[in-house]
């Protein structure tokens, strides 16, 4: 899940927000990275460890009220059906990779 924010700000630079799930941690089952940065400037991020989907899906939902409290619209989304690291993942990963031949070969 990726989800994206923007606002302009009073000087003209443009604020960006994004929340993802893309990398997971050891010490938790579920994960949420924060960044934000504003035009060309250098990004910051938080990282916010969960136990389970529901505080999560918590999180997500306080935070996405909050950017839109403040302002902010979505640019962007994306989702999937199951969170990353979840089962069906590494059932994934565990399969063989197939190669694509080529027409000429």
């Amino acid at each position: 899940m990726i989800l994206t924010f923007y606002k302009p700000g009073a000087d003209g630079a443009i604020r960006y927000y994004t929340i993802h799930d893309r990398q997971p941690l050891l010490t938790a089952a579920y994960a949420l990275t924060i960044a934000w940065r504003t035009g060309d400037g250098r990004e910051r991020e938080k990282v916010y460890g969960f136990d389970t989907l529901a505080e999560m899906d918590k999180k997500i939902r306080e935070l996405f009220g909050r950017r839109i409290k403040a302002g902010y619209s979505l640019l962007y989304s994306f989702m999937r059906e199951k969170p990353a690291g979840a089962p069906a993942d590494a059932a994934l990963a565990a399969e063989p990779h197939r190669a694509k031949r080529s027409r000429l070969a």
